[in-house]
């Protein structure tokens, strides 16, 4: 419940947890507030509206608004990432398989994580300010994702270039897809390519495609693709 502080942990004060408590809570609100009224119309009074706390509250933790806005997106990244290892670990285990994994990108694709980076990303590509402090961010979250790419190399039998080209490839595939849904609402269509690449992507993690991930252009673009 929103207006309920959690448990202090060891070592730290009451009003200490209070306040980390009511960041968290602002944070969570500008990605709710962002994905339900889009980045434009997200305003910092809707946050502290949103997140039940007062305006000068707000101004404490975040005292302008792209303070917050890198914050949220920080967030949404991390907590993204931490998803995708937890399931990529899962895979590496075979604990699910790679249909569950492609099903699982293609969720975060189709809902609300990819929704909210696109409203980042479009606002980026005209505001220089925010593009600057969104670079270090995203940067660290490719960082983030080619140590997930890493733990499927090791499952890849000595063939580590084509595995990390078919796991871009697939991110590629349902990023695409993702920006799809926005103006074509046609579930049948996605299904289509889902089950088709779920067959796909089996042979090319195998190096069945050998001369796959060789040339100069794919070794330029060996490192993880980015989820925004």
């Amino acid at each position: 419940m929103a207006g309920t502080s959690p448990r202090p942990k060891r070592g730290e004060r009451p009003a200490q947890a209070r306040s980390i408590a009511m960041r968290e809570r602002l944070i969570k609100a500008t990605l709710d507030v962002i994905y339900d009224m889009g980045y434009k119309s997200a305003s910092t009074p809707e946050f502290s509206r949103r997140a039940q706390v007062s305006r000068g509250a707000l101004l404490h933790h975040f005292p302008t608004r792209s303070d917050i806005i890198i914050a949220a997106m920080e967030e949404l990244l991390r907590e993204g990432t931490r998803e995708i290892s937890e399931v990529a670990s899962k895979v590496a285990r075979q604990e699910v398989s790679l249909g569950d994994f492609v099903e699982f990108l293609w969720q975060m694709f189709s809902g609300r994580f990819f929704y909210i980076s696109l409203e980042f990303i479009n606002e980026a590509r005209m505001d220089t300010e925010l593009r600057d402090r969104m670079i270090p961010v995203v940067r660290d979250f490719h960082a983030a994702l080619d140590g997930i790419w890493t733990e499927f190399e090791k499952q890849a039998g000595g063939l580590p270039q084509p595995t990390r080209v078919a796991l871009n490839m697939t991110v590629c595939l349902v990023r695409g897809m993702g920006v799809q849904t926005v103006l074509k609402d046609d579930p049948d269509y996605f299904l289509s390519m889902l089950e088709a690449w779920k067959t796909i992507l089996p042979q090319l993690l195998n190096g069945n495609l050998h001369d796959l991930g060789k040339g100069d252009d794919a070794k330029q673009g060996a490192g993880a693709q980015s989820l925004v």
